[in-house]
């Protein structure tokens, strides 16, 4: 009976100690915290940057990116920018602030940025400022570095028509706007290749510019309305304005594109004929009135023993250049195409008749200049002779009464 109660206590015993350790093992176990996670053991989805290095901000300029010229550069501006410094439309200078470059194209807002595209270009011998999207660009002169803005289909966006890219090393002043009568602002000076595109949309507006001494003839395409693409300094030369040797100040103004230009010679400078431009300019005088037209100073070249079968086939490429011939009396017809404006191989003497200027019977002196050839020619009868339409030829001559 003992030895009973002894086993009892035995087994009671037993049991409180196996629950009391199980109770202990769940208390710690409970009480144990679990192992933390480090954030390096999270995988994190990276976001590749559009431009690396430079924090892209609204006071990124394109000389921030390192980049060189043709290279493309995407860009995402945040929310809420600011406005900075912008020189330039369209085309912009190197140190321009591209957002604000870019509002001011209108293809984002400052409220809400947004994603851009720039090209770094040459630069350029000037800048036209503007405003635009409530944002105000400055005008400036020669900048060693530009930018434009590339659309989705990877096509340069441009509110004017191209700028061609001139390398250039040295910096000038601002080219200044004048108003039409007083000049009371200074006057900026340009080297002898500086023309007017980038200014063709601004008509109406006037440029002055100073032309050192010394300078060099370029190409030049008009006479007293010339291309926009033509050099200023050699045009005023051409218009009598300035010399090559002492240079000087002019101003332009800025007119619409024409259909056609004529070339002439004039002041020693001999200017080229053309057809279609986008953009013109006139030279205004110091009474702000556009400076009227010139009577050609150009002198004939005298072609003797010429007759009635005579053309200008030859002298093709001597666009602008004239020549004056005698044709003798008792003359026979030859073959012309057009009117007024005649081909290069049409007979002289009898393109003369036509235009009323001379007769076969008595011939006479008559003198032409070279244009460049046209598309088409058209024929038509006057004063007894018949001549004959035609399309494209590559050189035509014109009579100078």
């Amino acid at each position: 009976m003992e030895f009973r109660k002894q086993l009892a206590v035995f087994f009671m015993v037993l049991i409180i100690l196996t629950f009391s350790t199980s109770c202990m093992l769940l208390e710690e176990s409970l009480m144990t915290p679990y192992p933390e996670i480090s954030q390096t053991d999270v995988p994190v989805q990276s976001e590749t940057p559009f431009v690396e290095g430079p924090k892209v901000d609204w006071l990124l300029t394109a000389q921030g990116l390192g980049a060189t010229v043709g290279d493309r550069i995407t860009l995402r501006l945040p929310p809420n920018g600011s406005a900075s410094r912008v020189w330039g439309t369209g085309l912009y200078t190197a140190d321009s602030s591209i957002g604000t470059a870019a509002v001011h194209m209108g293809l984002i807002t400052f409220a809400s940025g947004g994603e851009v595209t720039i090209e770094i270009q040459e630069g350029h011998s000037s800048y036209v400022g503007s405003i635009r999207n409530d944002v105000e660009s400055t005008s400036y002169g020669v900048w060693g570095l530009s930018f434009a803005f590339i659309d989705r289909d990877g096509r340069i966006i441009s509110t004017y028509k191209e700028i061609s890219a001139t390398p250039v090393t040295a910096s000038v002043p601002v080219v200044s706007v004048v108003t039409p009568v007083e000049q009371s602002e200074t006057v900026s000076v340009v080297d002898w290749n500086t023309n007017a595109q980038g200014y063709e949309e601004f008509i109406g507006s006037r440029y002055s510019y100073t032309l050192p001494p010394d300078g060099l003839p370029g190409r030049v395409w008009g006479t007293d309305l010339y291309t926009s693409d033509s050099s200023i300094g050699t045009a005023a030369v051409h218009a009598g304005l300035i010399s090559f040797a002492t240079g000087g100040t002019v101003t332009i103004e800025i007119v619409e594109g024409q259909s056609s230009y004529e070339g002439s010679v004039r002041n020693g400078v001999e200017t080229t004929s053309y057809g279609q431009w986008g953009g013109s300019y006139v030279f205004i005088d110091g009474s702000g009135n556009v400076v009227k037209p010139m009577a050609s100073v150009a002198k004939a070249t005298q072609i003797a023993d010429a007759n009635w079968s005579t053309s200008s086939q030859g002298y093709e490429q001597f666009i602008g250049s004239r020549y004056s011939y005698t044709l003798p009396p008792d003359g026979l017809p030859g073959r012309v195409w057009g009117t007024d404006l005649y081909t290069s191989d049409s007979s002289i003497g009898t393109a003369a008749v036509h235009a009323g200027l001379i007769s076969f019977a008595t011939g006479g002196t008559v003198t032409i200049e070279i244009v460049e050839g046209q598309s088409s020619y058209e024929g038509s009868m006057r004063n007894g002779v018949e001549t004959t339409s035609y399309g494209q030829w590559g050189s035509s001559f014109k009579f100078v009464r």
